[in-house]
């Protein structure tokens, strides 16, 4: 039998596997990780940012919600970059990859959103039952990952874990520091 004749449910196999777990890493990276605190609280007393979300919030709601969804289009286009620079670069490519598009295409997503969403969920009640929903939903998927996180925190093995992580971070620190002054670095330089 040849490769036009198979079914074509078994052709690309590998290929949805390969995708389901890129599919189940995006999400993982959600959930423990979700917006990087440190640099969302940063971005938001920048002044670009600010000025942003004024205009956004300043929108008519139409236009607001096209903005927001053509935010979100983008974060989800982001997943075809994921799945290319598997195919291209390697494995190790897609999850810098991931981790990127989710700092920036989904603090973009959701920076508009919230800029948005007063106007859109004042004048559409389908979108204010939506957005009701998705609420919902990620508060089960944030008690999913709070549990999997206590499950983990009461390993016996998770407070080696968490100082060798410390350790690793304060040698790192002390190599880049090390580095610097080879290199004739000033810090904050």
């Amino acid at each position: 039998m040849n490769e036009d004749a198979k079914p074509q449910s078994h052709r690309h196999s590998p290929l949805r596997g390969i995708g389901h777990a890129l599919g189940l890493l995006y999400i993982l990276v959600t959930l423990l990780f979700g917006p990087i605190r440190s640099l969302a609280a940063w971005l938001a007393r920048q002044q670009l940012i600010q000025t942003y979300q004024r205009w956004v919030a300043a929108l008519p709601p139409a236009a607001g919600l096209s903005i927001a969804l053509l935010s979100l289009g983008l974060l989800e286009v982001s997943k075809l970059a994921v799945l290319l620079s598997f195919r291209y670069l390697g494995l190790l490519a897609a999850v810098i990859v991931t981790l990127v598009a989710k700092a920036s295409f989904g603090y973009f997503a959701h920076l508009t959103w919230q800029a948005a969403r007063p106007k859109v969920i004042a004048a559409y009640g389908w979108a204010a039952r939506l957005d009701t929903w998705v609420g919902e939903q990620l508060a089960q998927l944030r008690g999913f990952r709070d549990r999997w996180l206590d499950y983990l925190r009461c390993r016996s093995w998770y407070p080696g874990a968490v100082a060798s992580w410390r350790q690793l971070r304060q040698w790192g620190k002390l190599w880049l520091r090390w580095l610097r002054r080879q290199l004739g670095i000033r810090p904050g330089g």
